[in-house]
């Protein structure tokens, strides 16, 4: 059991974990939602390790897990942005061009190579969505104690993930060939970035279910 546990399904087990303990008896819906979405990709990651290890395949479950990356991710970004303005028409839009993509990845290559297209538009999305968060943060009339609040760690994390991501998918040509240690570079700034994704969203979690803040703090 314990070859198929990596640094990056290390830390999404713990994550899902803190998750299940904070988020389970949460009010919100949307952020129980996170639970299960955990739960997926964890059993994704273990099911890409098993298939490697065992000289498969193991892109496919990928895509799968790429469909519920756009869908709840998407629903948690539209709550947050729902605080400050009316944003389920520009959420649906975007997963609504992400669902094309996916769906023209499909038809064109086939299930069993990674969406690659989807992913990157993805992950600059998503990056655009973190950044315009902030800025509405920045510019918003409550003050934010930003050590107590749940959303601030959470987008935190999934700027991080996602702006790391796009980096590297910029310039894989020039990283894949670095190697160190049987891996190439890219291999160890995706895991730098989970540790960092996953670091914040168990401690977005904690903030959400045990430190408790005043409306003004809300997060």
């Amino acid at each position: 059991m314990f070859k198929y546990i990596t640094f990056n399904n290390g830390a999404e087990t713990v994550c899902f974990l803190v998750a299940m303990i904070c988020l389970t008896r949460n009010v919100s819906r949307i952020w129980k939602l996170l639970v299960p979405y955990l739960f997926i990709t964890c059993a994704v990651e273990y099911t890409g390790v098993f298939l490697r290890k065992h000289h498969q395949p193991n892109q496919w479950p990928y895509n799968i897990l790429l469909i519920f990356q756009i869908l709840i991710v998407s629903l948690v970004f539209m709550n947050l942005f729902n605080r400050y303005f009316k944003s389920k028409a520009m959420i649906i839009g975007g997963v609504a061009v992400l669902l094309l993509l996916y769906i023209y990845e499909t038809f064109n290559q086939g299930f069993f190579i990674f969406y690659e297209v989807t992913y990157n538009v993805m992950c600059v999305l998503y990056v655009v969505y973190c950044l315009y968060y902030f800025y509405l943060l920045l510019n918003a009339e409550n003050y934010v104690e930003l050590e107590y609040s749940a959303n601030f760690w959470w987008v935190s994390g999934a700027l991080f993930f996602y702006f790391g991501s796009t980096v590297i998918n910029l310039f894989r040509g020039e990283l894949s060939p670095i190697n160190m240690g049987g891996h190439n570079v890219c291999y160890y700034i995706y895991v730098i970035l989970n540790i960092i994704l996953y670091g914040c969203w168990s401690y977005s979690f904690i903030c959400k279910q045990w430190l408790t803040t005043t409306t003004s703090r809300s997060s």
